[in-house]
């Protein structure tokens, strides 16, 4: 009996402005799968966490980074590319972009703590505690995608349904926290109650 071969691919970007949404639908979908917290397995969180991440950095890159290598593509630059007059706003929105990616991916000499610096090949930086303000991360994002998600829709021909915004509840607005240890393990944080992921207490979203 042969062996099934397991081969998958993401989808086709027929040009730049898929790219971009492709990375805007799944930080977005990261994010709604780690408000779930119902998952079958705990580490179903890590990869969710991760993905998360992932996306966050790769999108505060096309924001905000001053200085984009050749290929690279930039929020000032895409519109040209396209044949297609820049947003209104546009210097605004890399304003914004640049605070986040000096937040998220300071220099050492900035004290560092990079985004990269806990998703790339394993490094001792690894073993260094850090908390990750997924809901404070998500709302400083999200009008920045806003800003440029309704001028990239209309010039591409629809392949998956977009992805909405997720949507944090308020009580965990200030202080949800998903905490990432050695080995990336998440849990939710409401005040000062510690709550192992993929096991919700009762009540814990009611106060």
């Amino acid at each position: 009996m042969k062996r099934k071969r397991l081969t998958y691919s993401r989808p086709d970007k027929l040009n730049d402005f898929y790219t971009v949404a492709y990375e805007i639908d799944m930080l977005r979908f990261a994010a709604g799968r780690l408000l779930e917290s119902d998952w079958k397995n705990e580490r179903d969180a890590w990869v969710y966490l991760e993905a998360f991440l992932l996306h966050y950095r790769n999108l505060i890159e096309f924001l905000g980074k001053d200085v984009p290598s050749k290929t690279d593509l930039h929020v000032m630059t895409i519109w040209e590319k396209a044949g297609v007059a820049a947003p209104d706003g546009i210097e605004e929105t890399h304003k914004h972009g640049k605070r986040l990616w000096a937040r998220y991916e300071p220099k050492d000499a900035d004290g560092g703590c990079r985004i990269s610096q806990y998703l790339h090949h394993c490094t001792t930086k690894r073993t260094d505690s850090k908390e990750w303000q997924i809901n404070e991360m998500n709302e400083q994002i999200e009008p920045l995608l806003k800003a440029i998600d309704r001028h990239l829709r209309p010039e591409m021909k629809p392949l998956l349904k977009p992805v909405f915004p997720a949507e944090f509840p308020r009580n965990f607005a200030a202080s949800t926290t998903v905490a990432t240890h050695t080995a990336v393990l998440p849990v939710l944080i409401d005040g000062v109650d510690y709550l192992p992921v993929g096991k919700p207490k009762k009540g814990f979203d009611e106060k």
